[in-house]
């Protein structure tokens, strides 16, 4: 009896999460320049996505990197917990350090074509309850960056 307990939960743990639907990703937003220095200037940035989810978790940390048109860009980290709402929009606060040296190198290709493929990978550790996993992160897409600047 005293070992039914814990294999009762477990079993109803992982029966409510066999129809966990990923994140969609719908947008960055708020692009805004942090720290400027010479070596690593960041960038901060909202990535907006939806839950399809029916019951809320809460994203605890992430971190990855990000390439523009197949150059490297940088390395990104949320280091807040962001709580995710069931069937809603949330927003990731981003902390993306950049290569300037990438930056510079396609910067007369960004004023010809300000639209770019933009690439992450990474993961994330999500959860709720106190049960936290860790997710793989993946978007591809094409970004248009002068209106991400503005």
């Amino acid at each position: 009896m005293k070992n039914l307990i814990p294999v009762l939960f477990l079993s109803i743990f992982f029966v409510s999460c066999k129809d966990f639907k990923d994140p969609v990703f719908e947008s960055i937003e708020n692009v805004k320049m942090g720290e400027m220095t010479l070596e690593k200037p960041t960038i901060k940035l909202e990535m907006k996505y939806f839950n399809p989810n029916k019951y809320s978790a809460k994203l605890k940390n992430a971190e990855g990197d990000a390439w523009m048109d197949s150059s490297y860009l940088g390395h990104f980290t949320v280091d807040t917990t962001v709580a995710v709402p069931a069937n809603a929009e949330f927003n990731i606060p981003v902390n993306l350090a950049i290569d300037m040296k990438t930056i510079m190198k396609n910067s007369l290709a960004l004023l010809i074509n300000p639209e770019v493929n933009i690439r992450i990978t990474g993961t994330a550790k999500a959860g709720r309850n106190g049960f936290y996993k860790n997710f793989p992160l993946h978007y591809e897409g094409k970004q248009n960056l002068s209106k991400l600047l503005r």
